[in-house]
């Protein structure tokens, strides 16, 4: 699914969430569009996104049509443009401010505003180096930071927007809100993907605007290049100029001249120096090989990695079942199973009485309910095995439950919830797992003992944690109510 689907199929979804009764888009309307998009789809060999597309992209028209500020929050989210451009604008005028930063008419060739953007940019290409070697999840050090901040910057725009609208429709601006949110959490790479892209490309601003401003002052005015120092006499600097000019010495023909030249053109007593030619070339290409082409490669992977994400999003694992309750609700898909594995929790009959009706409302009419016997601690690998042996079942559904009673352990219930991920990607691709965690027991026994409501919030807070860690969706829900 590309991104601009996506963020339509979650503007839709969260709008459905949160309309239940229908006032925002009648449910007729919902089961018009799925139906037209299945029946579109009957001639041509179309999947389950395109699907949900179809239907979103129908849905969204009329919502816009109706509302059109929600166009604006959903372009909002994807990250405000003119920001990008702003950045990049000060980012050249602070490389040019940097060209004459003694206001004088002199260059000194030590270049010490160079030396240090040199040092930094180096700084960072090391970090970036380590930063590729974390694991995909991880922001890392360069698209953590002030590119984590850029990545928000749209979307608290949109939140501003938002909470403008509350004052005439309250009912939408709840449900943008929890758009905005989800989008955040599913499109989050991409975003940092953006920002990093941003950062590089600034830095690369900066050091065009620096050689802009050597160019420009040596072309306007005469200006004469030399060095002075306390500390350091001409073989010293020779030494540090052969680091510093290098490479650029390497790649313009232009020599860096000898310890006895640089005594000459050093300034004593406001006398001294040369024409700055030499050297405006030398800073200038010192600047396009240190700052400008890395930081313009390095934005060039960023915009690779945007392109590669932007045009297959990953999907969040509740679009699930969201496509059934879409679909199974205009009689647009087949009756399917979700099957219930209890681990290391016997859920009473009221328990499972409620399971039974709450699934089909959160996963899809459709669906029938399959309780399997319960899973003890220990017995994990076994059941791992059985499932991996049946090829991961005819369900459409894994739920696992699990009460929050229990403390989160990953030898247990990381394990547990591991096995069965790897064990339906490699046999059923197509299977939804859940990690459905049944607050009743613990909240009944707080309540009882007059413990705080901390105590479940901290519970709760570690189950989300502990599940979503192993790239499952939590779902915590009260199945004695």
């Amino acid at each position: 699914m590309r991104e601009a689907e996506l963020r339509r199929v979650l503007l839709v979804k969260a709008i459905e969430d949160e309309d239940r009764d229908g006032t925002l888009i009648p449910v007729a309307d919902r089961v018009a569009a799925a139906r037209e998009a299945r029946r579109d789809a009957a001639s041509a060999e179309v999947d389950d996104e395109a699907l949900l597309a179809a239907r979103a992209a129908r849905l969204a028209s009329k919502i816009v049509a109706r509302h059109p500020f929600v166009e604006t929050v959903s372009a909002l989210v994807a990250g405000p443009a003119w920001i990008g451009w702003l950045l990049i604008a000060i980012a050249f005028l602070f490389g040019i401010a940097l060209s004459a930063l003694d206001g004088t008419r002199r260059i000194n060739i030590l270049a010490f505003a160079l030396f240090g953007l040199v040092l930094w940019n180096l700084a960072v290409y090391a970090i970036v180096a380590l930063d590729a070697q974390r694991p995909a999840p991880e922001a890392g050090f360069v698209r953590g930071g002030l590119p984590a901040w850029l990545a928000a910057a749209g979307l608290a725009q949109a939140s501003r927007l938002i909470a403008r609208s509350r004052t005439f429709n309250a009912h939408l601006a709840q449900a943008l809100g929890r758009f905005t949110s989800q989008w955040y959490a599913a499109a989050r790479p991409l975003l940092l993907w953006r920002a990093t892209r941003l950062f590089h490309l600034c830095a690369a601003a900066a050091g065009i605007g620096l050689i802009a401003g050597l160019y420009v002052r040596g072309i306007a005015l005469d200006y004469q290049a030399g060095w002075e120092s306390t500390f350091l006499d001409a073989p010293q600097v020779r030494r540090v100029l052969a680091v510093l000019y290098g490479p650029a010495s390497w790649l313009t023909g232009l020599a860096i001249p000898d310890a006895e030249r640089l005594d000459a053109i050093r300034w004593r007593d406001g006398v001294g120096g040369e024409g700055a030619a030499r050297w405006i070339h030398l800073l200038a290409a010192t600047a396009a090989i240190f700052i400008v082409v890395p930081r313009v490669l390095l934005a060039l992977l960023a915009t690779l990695a945007i392109a590669r994400w932007s045009a297959r999003s990953p999907l969040p694992p509740e679009l699930a079942g969201y496509f059934r309750r879409a679909f199974g609700a205009a009689g647009a898909i087949e009756r399917g199973i979700a099957t219930v594995v209890p681990y290391a929790y016997d859920p009473g009959a009221e328990s499972l009485a409620r399971l039974r009706t709450l699934l089909p409302a959160e996963l899809g009419e459709h669906l029938a309910t399959d309780v399997q016997v319960p899973v003890r601690y220990g017995e994990e690998d076994a059941f791992v095995a059985s499932l991996r042996g049946s090829e991961g079942g005819l369900a459409d559904v894994v739920v696992l439950l699990v009460s929050l009673a229990a403390t989160p352990e990953d030898e247990n219930h990381g394990a547990m919830i591991a096995g069965v991920r790897d064990c339906l990607a490699a046999a059923r691709p197509g299977t939804q797992l859940l990690v459905l965690v049944d607050e009743g027991p613990y909240a009944a026994r707080m309540n009882a003992a007059g413990g705080a409501a901390s105590r479940v919030d901290e519970r709760r807070k570690a189950w989300r944690e502990f599940v979503s860690a192993r790239g499952v969706a939590p779902w915590l829900a009260d199945l004695s109510t």
